[in-house]
């Protein structure tokens, strides 16, 4: 039988082999030893350590279990044997040992940042954010670690704690090009013209670092977009593809900038040389089908537009405009019945919440709550609110009003998603083939006076949206002939090819309904004169 002071010695020189750069005679060393003494964890640690310097993954797996099974609570083993499977694309496998491993190493920053990866790849990015903080706490010089809990705020739409960990990341390195980026990036995704402006410094921050940075022209570009300086947007996105020709958002971002500039030809053969390069995803797809139906293409975007969907049914842009290439070639009815434009709209009278003694109370608080909402902003840039104040996540007010509503809204949400799935069986219906089986909510407000509206819009990243109205001014009514302050479903965007008038659907709204309808349906509001606030609540309940 071996004698542990030959153990140690065996351990010892497998370590000195390994310490001299001989993994193949450390690994000899180490499974004579396990030979005769098959229960020395040290000898399958080492031996995992030998085998990974040979770039033998799956035997530094089998030896890090065999480790594993002799002491099941070694929080070094459980943080080796989850990046092991980590680094050989087993995200999912390798998060309950790097679970664990945060348990048992709680000081060790390694650990929290690879179960923070972990969750990431898998989508998780809630459980990444909790891994990459304990990560940053651990070691608050790690850039990396803020950069990834950026990245992963970002995924989570939770930017003003997105912004924050960048901004940490850009402090440990301020002449880092990508730092800049990665702020000019996050910025751009805001709205209001401050934060624009400031991500548009960063952008060019970058630039100024290094040239060549395509992305940074991007978000430059994605920044002077919603800024109203179109012309500079197509030359940083021009850019952007001259530096990255392979890069699908930044021909994306051109392609649309194009659109917006008038140019759809140009825009058409930019989604179609791409395409033709091997260039291929189901945005470009998508957007080569839009850019057709604004190049007066009916027939070949609905044949474009078609065929995404089929690979892609719950893209809501392919399907809004699916609809308009239908129309637009003579089957305007046809049209209507695809996109459900009258027979998916739905008014719900919604009881007030407990605590108010009568719907003209609760009005009144929620009327006020929203109006010194801590995230009211007047005509955000880039989003659809004209002449209007729009709030952002309403429901981080936590006041009973908000609180009651938000209630009831998910009570009768719930009601109303039971009954699309007990009715989800016509699969050729473009809204019930995908009904979400869990869902998210983003809910916020508007607050417009006389002549305030929302411009034509669709709510692409979500299935299904709705609004609630709080407060209506007096010149709100029944038959009115220019249908002021109603709701209306169906008219596209200008350049796009035109709804008939007659085949419009405009809903009056009344206080205390919500309406839901699909978030692929185009819609606006109309503006109105005299006196009064058009006081409403909208939401987009997406698929998670």
């Amino acid at each position: 039988m071996i004698t542990q002071a030959q153990v140690r010695e065996r351990l010892g020189r497998a370590w000195a082999a390994l310490q001299h750069n001989q993994p193949a005679h450390a690994r000899a060393e180490c499974e004579a030893l396990l030979t005769e003494a098959p229960d020395t964890f040290d000898g399958w640690r080492m031996l995992a350590m030998a085998e990974q310097a040979l770039g033998d993954r799956v035997g530094c797996r089998a030896a890090l279990e065999r480790s594993l099974a002799l002491r099941p609570d070694d929080g070094a083993t459980l943080l080796d044997l989850g990046t092991v499977l980590l680094q050989g694309d087993e995200a999912v496998s390798a998060l309950p040992y790097l679970r664990q491993a945060v348990q048992r190493l709680p000081e060790e920053p390694r650990a929290a940042f690879r179960y923070g990866t972990a969750a990431f790849v898998t989508g998780d990015f809630a459980e990444a954010v909790a891994g990459f903080t304990a990560a940053a706490q651990r070691d608050p010089r790690w850039v990396e670690a803020w950069n990834n809990l950026a990245a992963a705020h970002g995924r989570l739409q939770d930017y003003p704690q997105a912004i924050a960990a960048a901004r940490n990341a850009l402090q440990l390195c301020p002449e880092v090009a990508g730092a800049h980026q990665a702020l000019a990036a996050l910025l751009s995704n805001l709205f209001d013209r401050e934060s624009l402006q400031e991500g548009l410094r960063f952008a060019e921050r970058a630039l100024q670092l290094d040239p060549a940075l395509a992305e940074a022209h991007r978000n430059a570009a994605i920044a002077l977009r919603k800024l109203g300086q179109p012309q500079r947007a197509q030359e940083h996105a021009l850019r952007a593809v001259e530096l990255a020709p392979r890069n699908a958002d930044s021909i994306d971002t051109l392609g649309e900038q194009l659109l917006l500039n008038g140019q759809p030809a140009e825009a058409v053969a930019t989604y179609e040389k791409a395409l033709a390069s091997g260039v291929v995803t189901p945005a470009l797809r998508r957007q080569h089908g839009i850019a057709l139906l604004h190049d007066h293409q009916p027939a070949e975007a609905e044949q474009v537009l078609a065929a995404l969907l089929h690979d892609q049914p719950t893209d809501q842009r392919a399907i809004a405009h699916l609809g308009l290439a239908l129309a637009a070639i003579g089957d305007v009815r046809g049209a209507s019945e695809r996109l459900g434009l009258h027979r998916h709209v739905h008014a719900i009278e919604l009881p007030p919440p407990e605590g108010f003694v009568d719907a003209a109370q609760f009005h009144a608080a929620l009327a006020d709550d929203i109006r010194r909402h801590s995230q009211q902003r007047w005509e955000p840039a880039g989003l659809a609110a004209r002449k209007a104040y729009l709030s952002g996540d309403l429901l981080a007010d936590r006041t009973a009003a908000i609180v009651g509503f938000e209630q009831r809204l998910r009570e009768t949400i719930d009601v109303f998603l039971a009954r699309c799935r007990a009715a989800a069986g016509a699969q050729d219906d473009l809204f019930l083939r995908n009904v979400p089986q869990r869902y998210r909510l983003h809910v916020w407000a508007t607050q417009a006076a006389e002549q305030g509206f929302i411009d034509t819009h669709i709510h692409e990243d979500s299935w299904l949206s709705g609004a609630y109205y709080v407060e209506l001014p007096e010149a709100i009514g029944d038959g009115d002939a220019t249908h002021a302050g109603w709701i209306e479903f169906g008219r596209p965007f200008a350049g796009l090819p035109s709804w008939p008038e007659h085949a419009l659907h405009r809903v009056r709204p009344r206080v205390g309904t919500l309406l839901l309808f699909p978030s692929y349906l185009f819609h606006r509001t109309l503006p109105y004169r005299g006196a009064g606030e058009r006081i409403s609540i909208s939401f987009d309940l997406a698929e998670v």
